[in-house]
């Protein structure tokens, strides 16, 4: 795939800045920041370890998680290690209404296909095993009244494929799927371990899974897989990273296992009760998120740091502030972005919030600009899920509100 290069005009530049796509290994975007985990990540998962590990990885929406595990997954000590499966469930799920079932489902698929399209073989045995594993589960789907292809060319590859765009995109079907597995967790899980143990003899490696997007779904349905279903979701033989809401990161059900869990922080671009301050370190670093996907001369300083301030040190959200401001500019015709153009954003931001936040959100909200402290951490869960409220790190946890809500809170 061909890389990205800085843009030199607006029109350029839009595309640059899309907020929903993460970098590749080798992005000339990528911006080294400070309180990265991932390498530490890296060496907690290469350690010698009794049972294979599970960590949870965590973060606000749009902090760079996907950046940072598609650079987990490209490291080298990994690759020796490990034979890595990557997914995020966005893509293979609707993460909209996923259910632990659905993880699980998904993690065996697509061990199973990733293993399949490198040219990886399973033993005969296994194969037959897991042909008389889908033909019974199939038949059990469909007296359910669910449709799944038949016939000679209905192989285990296409099971797969077939399950995982119905869990997706079918919704009474998802809940056959569902309906028929969870009385048979035990097998499905069977049928996980049973894939890595092959995998890892056949290749020398481990396999390591690495789920992505789980901080996306709805608090109560992410609670619901963390959780209530914990044990099924850490039982397969494998080493497995889950992404974690941050919510649930801070909930008082996760302290039990802190030590698996690391966090990304946000990047501080000010420090701890004094909003009008500047932490010049993390200035820099959303500088140089910009200036590596525009050229110096398409944004006035002035806007460089409006835009900046904006952002909260989230690098999804100065995205979004990016390509909003450069719509802007685009639609009045002028050459670089302009103090007007990110005010705008501003206002599109703001004006977001405010169609969903409740009368007592506006009061979590105050208490958090006044105090710029963590209480009430359950109350503030959906805050935190929105950005309305966004954490940082010193030498302690501090968290403030979202730059755009400050006039609303006056």
């Amino acid at each position: 795939m061909e890389l990205a290069q800085k843009a030199y005009n607006l029109d350029e530049a839009w595309s640059n800045f899309d907020p929903l796509t993460p970098l590749p290994t080798g992005s000339p975007f990528y911006v080294h920041r400070p309180g990265n985990p991932i390498r530490a990540l890296g060496s907690a998962l290469t350690r010698r370890h009794v049972e294979p590990p599970k960590f949870f990885f965590s973060g606000h929406r749009g902090s760079g998680k996907s950046t940072e595990l598609n650079r987990l997954i490209g490291m080298p000590e990994i690759h020796e290690k490990f034979f890595p499966v990557y997914f995020s469930v966005r893509k293979v799920c609707d993460v909209y209404n996923v259910d632990y079932i659905d993880v699980l489902l998904a993690m065996g698929a697509q061990i199973f296909l990733q293993y399949v399209d490198t040219g990886g073989k399973l033993p005969d045995q296994l194969l037959k095993e897991l042909e008389n594993w889908k033909n019974a589960t199939v038949e059990q789907f469909e007296e359910e009244g669910a449709v799944f292809a038949t016939g000679a060319g209905f192989d285990l590859k296409a099971f797969f494929v077939s399950a995982l765009a119905k869990i997706q995109t079918e919704h009474s079907t998802r809940k056959i799927i569902r309906k028929v597995l969870e009385p048979q967790l035990s097998d499905l899980i069977a049928r996980i371990n049973e894939i890595a143990i092959s995998i890892q003899a056949a290749t020398k490696r481990q396999v390591l899974v690495v789920i992505d997007d789980l901080d996306k779904p709805p608090l109560e349905q992410a609670r619901r897989i963390f959780q209530d279903a914990y044990s099924a979701i850490v039982s397969p033989i494998c080493a497995i990273v889950y992404t974690v809401p941050v919510a649930l990161f801070y909930s008082k059900s996760f302290a039990a296992i802190r030590e698996q869990c690391f966090f990304l922080p946000n990047v501080k671009i000010h420090h701890k009760g004094d909003p009008k301050s500047r932490d010049e370190e993390g200035y820099q670093v959303m500088r140089e998120f910009i200036f590596k996907r525009l050229d110096e001369s398409l944004i006035e300083p002035e806007a460089l740091d409006a835009a900046v301030e904006l952002s909260g040190g989230i690098f999804r959200e100065l995205a979004f502030v990016m390509q909003l401001s450069i719509s802007h500019a685009l639609e009045h015709g002028t050459s670089r972005i302009e103090k007007e153009d990110v005010r705008q954003a501003e206002t599109r931001i703001r004006s977001d919030f405010r169609r969903i936040l409740t009368s007592r959100d506006y009061e979590l909200l105050r208490e958090v600009r006044d105090t710029n402290e963590m209480r009430n951490v359950d109350e503030l869960g959906d805050l935190l899920h929105i950005l309305a409220v966004m954490e940082y790190t010193n030498d302690e946890n501090w968290c403030d509100v979202h730059p755009a809500l400050r006039p609303l809170l006056a």
